[in-house]
């Protein structure tokens, strides 16, 4: 059976809430666009990996928030990130922690600037990020 409009509309509809108390509209559902994105890992191992990557001509900077966790240790910055299509420059800031759990880079291969980053052990590091993105 094919998904018609209606069905959609319902469908998001369903999962929709009104607050008037507060005059705001809820829902529990994630919502998404091309300019936001979530993620996170898990990861047992002190080797560098693509945190996240972007396409370079589509986007000028890009803004994370990035929590990582191991047990009851934490560790969360605020990463700012611009390029001009061949370097990338970098700044952390607003660092909250217990422990380094992790440190972060930045790079540009081919078409993607990658956000990289290496944990400080082999312990499981569980790391989630936000990120925001600025059109180029």
């Amino acid at each position: 059976m094919a998904t018609t409009n209606a069905f959609k509309v319902a469908e998001l509809i369903r999962h929709i809430e009104y607050d008037s108390a507060n005059d705001v509209i809820t829902t529990n559902k994630r919502t998404s666009n091309k300019n936001k994105k979530r993620g996170d890992t898990a990861k047992s191992s002190v080797s560098v990996f693509s945190l996240d990557t972007f396409a370079k001509a589509s986007f000028a900077a890009a803004r994370y928030i990035v929590a990582c966790t191991q047990g009851t240790k934490y560790h969360s910055t605020e990463i700012m990130l611009i390029h001009d299509g061949t370097n990338v420059t970098i700044t952390l800031y607003g660092t909250l922690k217990s422990e380094s759990l992790a440190s972060f880079t930045a790079d540009i291969v081919g078409a993607d600037v990658r956000l990289r980053c290496t944990p400080a052990s082999n312990t499981a590091t569980n790391i989630q990020f936000d990120r925001t993105l600025v059109d180029a």
